[in-house]
């Protein structure tokens, strides 16, 4: 009987140091790492329809003239982009747009701003992530800058740079001493009869660049900025984030950034399209529009086509020469500006003079 017990005492300790091996020598599936590495990338490619859910609650997504565009609510009569918020300096992408709105992650890193008459202020999304879509000018005594307009792109894709006027209501003009005030909009000059002639009389500094598929936007000079406001510009710290809705916050001198892949998906749709003629009733509403007094030789955009999907962000070619340097004078600042290309209702502008005409970048280097 003792024997019997000793047996199958070492049959249950054989067994238990079997379990153990199987256990300890196990080893995992070799398809496991390469998926999780899969999930990681997809954790930073997200659909354009981020956009239509999460702005849906900020603003109305319409139908107009083939596009669909996201209209902000509850926003004041003089509201314009780019005004409620600030600028903040980074190394890596240069002057970055920090806005004060629930929408501004999304209507000012990727995407343009267009305006018309009837439905007021409305943007195109797009793909492409930038720190600001802005085209910039400057005197003496102020920094002005306005947003990049839409432009047809069928294909989501950036293939042209033309540049051409930009209509006088597009400018957000700010004395150079205020450039780097917390919040922008209490500085903006919104008297036309102010800021249009400093907008004609100002010369134009240049757009966001691509450098190394990387969009920068250093035009104007940081040495500048810091002579005009009396303050030292400290660059902020850059982190990266895989939740694009936290892209451009700024949280203890550190500003969020999602370098993320927006994918464009021509079937995506908002949940729900607001009727055009609401919104149009809205803007009918409203007291004041940027257009009133607007001149007729200069301050309308181009009339264009109809876009038949969303336009995309506009890239502009990276120049053949070395890249930009980080801090330029203002005398060294390309003189370009970009092209408008909605709303179509309006008359196409006539240059101004022949100083501030554009240059062709098919056949100029130097553009």
């Amino acid at each position: 009987m003792k024997r019997v017990l000793a047996q199958n005492a070492v049959r249950l300790m054989l067994g238990g140091v079997t379990a153990c091996l199987l256990t300890v020598v196990d080893i995992p599936n070799p398809i496991a790492p390469s998926s999780l590495v899969s999930q990681a990338r997809a954790a930073t490619e997200v659909s354009i329809s981020t956009f239509y859910e999460d702005l849906s609650s900020h603003g109305d997504w319409v139908s107009y003239h083939g596009a669909t565009v996201f209209v902000p609510v509850d926003v004041p009569d003089d509201w314009r982009p780019y005004t409620l918020g600030h600028w903040v300096y980074t190394e890596e992408y240069g002057w970055l747009w920090v806005s004060d709105e629930p929408f501004g992650w999304a209507t000012y890193h990727y995407g343009r701003w267009g305006y018309a008459d009837d439905i007021g202020w409305y943007w195109v999304p797009g793909t492409r992530w930038a720190p600001a879509w802005v085209t910039w000018r400057r005197d003496r005594e102020h920094i002005i800058w306005a947003p990049l307009p839409p432009r047809r792109d069928p294909d989501l894709i950036s293939i042209e740079v033309t540049f051409d006027t930009t209509p006088d209501y597009y400018w957000v003009v700010v004395p150079s001493r205020e450039f780097l005030a917390a919040d922008v909009s209490v500085a903006v000059i919104r008297d036309r009869s102010e800021f249009v002639p400093i907008v004609e009389a100002a010369q134009p500094a240049g757009d966001v660049t691509i450098q190394n598929n990387v969009v920068v936007n250093k035009v104007i000079d940081v040495d500048v900025i810091e002579k005009e406001t009396d303050q030292n510009v400290t660059a902020v710290k850059v982190s990266k984030t895989d939740a694009p809705e936290q892209s451009g916050k700024l949280e203890n001198d550190t500003v969020a950034v999602f370098e993320g892949e927006v994918k464009a998906d021509p079937k995506a749709k908002p949940a729900k399209l607001k009727d055009i003629e609401q919104v149009k009733q809205v803007q009918a509403g409203r007291k004041s529009k940027p257009t009133e007094g607007a001149r007729a030789d200069g301050a309308e955009p181009e009339e264009t086509a109809k876009p038949e999907q969303p336009a995309a962000e506009q890239q502009e070619a990276e120049p053949e020469q070395a890249a930009k340097p980080e801090k330029r004078k203002a005398k060294e600042q390309p003189a370009a500006e970009q092209q408008q290309a909605e709303p179509e209702q309006v008359a196409k502008p006539k240059p101004r003079s022949q100083k501030n005409k554009a240059c062709d970048p098919q056949t100029d280097a130097n553009c």
